[in-house]
């Protein structure tokens, strides 16, 4: 559904493909969809009705008989805006199911983009048998995960570490320590 943002400060009237987009286009817009949106904005003023309204229109007024009036004309007038794109109006869309780790898809500008970071899009193989970390850390957790799968890709062992509460830079510190000691080795 269409929505319209006011900008008081300016007297200008955009127009969007949604209000969630509308609403992430800066601070201070009037976000409505109808008449009483904007009119249960506490910043609609009829004041600034007339300002907003005489900026946009070609015939200018003085003032409306009352508020009501003044946002079914502005409505009216928002109607014909032409409906900006953003990079907001992809980002409520679903990634492709099946992206890959080389491959990772970047839905609020619909182009393809590298991995980032030294581990991204590579494979970590474990070469011992006992995990040699402190039983219940964090890093024995994650160590755990090792010893499981034998080989994992890196984006899959960050995903399954959010399982049992580790972040993603508690991932990276894992790894690297792992690396340094020589348990593991990226492939």
């Amino acid at each position: 559904m269409t929505a319209y943002a006011i900008n008081f400060k300016n007297s200008t009237i955009r127009a969007f493909t949604s209000t969630s987009v509308a609403s992430k286009m800066g601070n201070g817009l009037v976000v409505f969809t109808s008449a009483e949106d904007l009119l249960a904005n506490r910043n609609t003023t009829g004041r600034g009705l007339v300002e907003v309204y005489n900026n946009n229109s070609d015939k200018p007024v003085k003032k409306f008989a009352d508020n009501r009036t003044g946002a079914e004309r502005i409505l009216k007038l928002a109607r014909d805006i032409h409906i900006e794109s953003t990079p907001f109006d992809y980002a409520d869309k679903p990634a492709p199911a099946d992206r890959g780790a080389a491959a990772l898809w970047n839905t609020t500008m619909g182009k393809k983009k590298k991995p980032r970071g030294a581990f991204a899009g590579k494979k970590i193989k474990c070469l011992v048998d006992v995990n040699p970390r402190k039983e219940g850390t964090r890093g024995w957790k994650n160590f755990s995960l090792f010893l499981e799968n034998g080989t994992i890709s890196y984006e899959d062992f960050v995903k399954l570490a959010e399982g049992h509460g580790s972040t993603k830079g508690g991932c990276r510190e894992d790894l690297a320590h792992d690396i340094k000691k020589g348990r593991v080795e990226l492939l």
